[in-house]
């Protein structure tokens, strides 16, 4: 599970930002929201982000995708290659060509870990990893050149395994060593964790799994959503057929990632709405909506967040899920009985009635906006004050812009130049 999340320097981010998943106070306040991974640290399992556009919610998740890169790929960058993810604050003369920085604290096996790194277009500065043993960390590895990777710092928490490895300037240690059989295995559980159990959905992906009907209760998960979601589906099934003439797989695959391409392609999808005289039509997947079909696609995956026990982070949910299914995922990651294994749900939106004190605390609501001269920040409503109460009607206060986040327009500028472009048409 994550922590917190620090960010500086990237996109409309210019001064340091904290996000925070702590959860620290009213425990009787819907306690089946907070995990505990240790038994003494509270973390929350959903979280929402609000925010007029362009106010920097998506860049906080642009920023983790930015880490996730920086920990699982950068080890295979040639020397001298460019750090895509640098994407520093471009409005002025201090951070422009200044480092980013990143910093996220996360549990990893019930080990609570604390990673940092600072990077610039071409270099990785600073980087280091430590182990909270107590309430002080311990030092694991310290980085503190771009090129010298024999002048690497290790700490008494680095045991087993091989401890150097060659970098260039623009691979992470991290990434060096987690992908290497020679590391402690410790190294490579973190290295994983990254690759695996952080996943980010942003508004242009899509995800589905692979051979995921094979998998013990998934149908009839899907099953269960479908039939429920007033979709008018009372079942859906797989049937087989022909595989394409044309089909052609890279001979790189692996072939178990073969077989799985083969399974799919040979079967297809039905779904099966009732008629008015009792009996179960067949319905091919291309007659159902583009909604029923992203669902469709997406329950799986939520299955395999909330078995993995991962942080999943979704750009815009509405976009994908209707205001009804998303409060329905959000209750099932909240409920201590079926998220049994500390999956998170973070996500950007704009639909406040998601933003509920039926549905989330008031720590699981955060605010994005932009001030002048320091950039996007991110603001809890948990810091707002004493007047905003546990039983506060969260939407109703923020779409009356009492706790700001929300757009402001000129009306009368606006009318005025469109009636100008009117006039002279």
């Amino acid at each position: 599970m994550i922590v917190d999340f620090t960010i500086e320097n990237f996109r409309s981010i210019k001064d340091e930002q904290v996000f925070s998943l702590y959860a620290d106070r009213k425990p009787k306040h819907h306690p089946g929201n907070i995990s505990y991974v240790d038994g003494k640290i509270g973390l929350l399992k959903t979280t929402a982000i609000y925010g007029a556009n362009a106010s920097g919610k998506t860049n906080l998740i642009l920023a983790l995708d930015a880490l996730k890169k920086l920990v699982i790929e950068s080890g295979s960058w040639k020397d001298g290659e460019e750090i895509e993810a640098y994407e520093p604050y471009r409005l002025s003369k201090d951070t422009f060509g200044s480092p980013t920085n990143f910093e996220i604290e996360f549990y990893v096996n019930k080990n609570r870990y604390r990673y940092q790194i600072k990077f610039d277009a071409f270099d990785i500065i600073y980087e280091s990893l430590d182990l909270y043993k107590t309430t002080k960390p311990s030092n694991i590895f310290t980085r503190n050149s771009p090129t010298d990777w024999k002048g690497v710092k290790f700490g008494d928490s680095y045991k087993g395994g091989k401890r150097q490895f060659a970098f260039f300037s623009n691979n992470s240690y991290l990434s060096k060593a987690g992908n290497s059989p020679d590391s402690p295995s410790f190294l490579r559980d973190i290295y994983n964790y990254f690759r695996k159990n952080i996943l980010i959905m942003l508004t242009d992906h899509s995800f589905s799994m692979l051979d995921w009907a094979n998998k013990s209760g998934y149908k009839k998960v899907v099953n269960s959503f479908l039939s429920k979601a007033d979709l008018g589906i009372s079942k859906f099934d797989f049937v087989k057929q022909e595989l394409p003439e044309n089909l052609s797989l890279p001979e790189h695959f692996p072939e178990e990632v073969k077989g799985k391409f083969i399974k799919e392609f040979s079967r297809r999808e039905v779904f099966y709405h009732k008629s008015d005289f009792g009996d179960l039509v067949e319905f091919d997947k291309g007659l159902e909506s583009k909604g029923t079909i992203k669902l469709f696609r997406l329950v799986p995956f939520f299955a395999m967040v909330l078995s993995k026990g991962a942080s999943l982070f979704i750009d815009e949910i509405e976009s994908s899920l209707h205001p009804h299914i998303a409060e329905l995922i959000i209750k099932l990651f909240n409920d201590p009985t079926v998220n049994v294994n500390n999956a998170q749900l973070v996500f950007t939106t704009h639909d406040i009635s998601l933003m509920s004190q039926d549905i989330l605390r008031k720590d699981q609501v955060y605010l994005s906006g932009k001030n002048h001269g320091s950039g996007t920040e991110y603001l809890c409503i948990e810091q707002f004050d004493n007047s905003l109460k546990d039983s506060s009607p969260f939407s109703k206060w923020y779409n009356e812009g009492r706790l700001g986040g929300i757009p402001e327009f000129n009306y009368k500028e606006i009318s005025d130049s469109l009636k100008e472009v009117i006039r002279r048409a």
